[in-house]
């Protein structure tokens, strides 16, 4: 079994510090790291680096083909321990995907309530992003489901899944989320993760305080 990391840095949106090098855990021949930038992944016109950097997260599977398990990484985080790859191997166990449970809201409405609340205070970093008011169409779509339960909010900045079929039909249906809203990635996961039945596995640690990974760059 092969696993590959993933992580981007386009436009040279955020400070690059490469991963600890990694233990090799039981059962796993290579463990694989990548970061796409620039240069081997040239601006696409058209696409802002944020829309573009959208690509390998979700396409990583295709992009660096040949590997049974992936992990993402955002730009702004890195792997800071040798075990963290077996770390992230345990909390995947036999699920197709395990992701970070929010450390701060708990549903997707609260992710896009808080969007809101950050437009009316002008925040920098938010308007420029969300003041077409998209997410709120977003959440609206998500909700319209009778049996869609808002009931969970994960991150997406880093996590592990298994490259198969239901994966991949979740990523693509991910995708279309993103390119037709262009909001916040996190308000159409829960509802993603529904539609494609995938298995989860649930960290219920927070991200910002474990030991195996940390954020390395903040947001210019």
């Amino acid at each position: 079994m092969k696993i590959a990391t993933l992580t981007a840095n386009l436009a040279n949106f955020d400070k690059v510090v490469d991963p600890v090098a990694q233990n090799l855990p039981k059962g796993i021949e290579e463990i694989f790291f990548y970061r796409f930038t620039d240069k081997n992944f040239p601006p696409i016109k058209g696409l802002t680096p944020r829309l573009q950097y959208r690509i390998p997260k979700l396409f990583g599977w295709e992009m660096v083909p040949g590997y049974d398990i992936y992990i993402w990484l955002d730009g702004s985080m890195s792997l800071i321990q040798p075990d963290a790859v077996e770390w992230f191997l345990k909390k995947l166990g036999k699920n197709d995907v395990a992701l970070f449970r929010h450390p701060w809201r708990k549903t997707i409405r609260e992710e896009t309530d808080h969007i809101e609340e950050k437009l009316q205070k002008k925040g920098k970093y938010i308007t420029s992003r969300y003041e077409n008011g998209l997410h709120k169409e977003q959440l609206a779509v998500c909700l319209a489901d009778p049996d869609f339960k808002d009931k969970i909010l994960y991150t997406s900045t880093a996590f592990i899944y298994r490259n198969n079929k239901r994966i991949q039909k979740a990523m693509k249906m991910w995708w279309y989320h993103q390119s037709r809203y262009f909001t916040c990635d996190q308000i159409a996961l829960p509802y993603v993760i529904f539609k494609s039945k995938l298995k989860v596995g649930v960290i219920k640690e927070d991200q910002f305080n474990i030991p195996y990974i940390s954020m390395v760059s903040k947001h210019k």
